[in-house]
């Protein structure tokens, strides 16, 4: 099922405004160093039911985030896949993939909605299909540069900065 998440933000938004939760708006991985509970979104993906179990855990606030993708995430892939391994065939593929991926820069690939119960974030999050797709060419790309010889422990220490404090 492909999802306008631009449509949806506005609803889930509309719904909150006009319930009985604060909205506090926050930032996309913002929750990342928190013990984290994740609804089933594949197979429960009308946020009411996640809304309804807030009401019922007499959550007050909600954190809504949302995510618009930008051009330079492209960019950025684009020059990972000039640097990259990949065969021509690859290349050729993850080309067609991020031309594609065009038509979506400015829309939402991500809508999140969150609240904190018991020490725990309980976590509703819904990705575009196509933002699955930015992201596995991401993956591919990323491990397909070269070995960087020069990162690591190995490296020499900087010259001429010495001290002698």
């Amino acid at each position: 099922m492909s999802l306008d998440l631009d449509l949806l933000k506005d609803e889930i938004l509309h719904d909150l405004e006009a319930g009985e939760f604060a909205v506090f708006r926050g930032q996309t991985g913002s929750l990342e160093n928190m013990p984290m509970v994740f609804w089933d979104t594949d197979a429960y993906p009308d946020y009411h039911g996640f809304l309804n179990v807030a009401k019922s855990a007499s959550a007050g606030v909600i954190v809504f985030s949302h995510r618009e993708f930008e051009g330079e995430e492209l960019d950025d892939l684009r020059e990972e896949l000039a640097d990259s391994t990949l065969s021509r065939e690859e290349r050729r593929s993850v080309e067609a993939g991020l031309r594609d991926l065009n038509k979506c820069v400015g829309a939402t690939c991500s809508v999140e909605l969150s609240f904190s119960h018991q020490g725990h974030m309980y976590v509703f999050q819904l990705v575009a299909e196509w933002y699955d797709t930015f992201l596995t060419l991401s993956d591919l790309l990323e491990t397909s540069q070269p070995d960087d010889e020069e990162e690591g422990d190995d490296s020499p220490p900087l010259g001429g900065y010495f001290s002698k404090n």
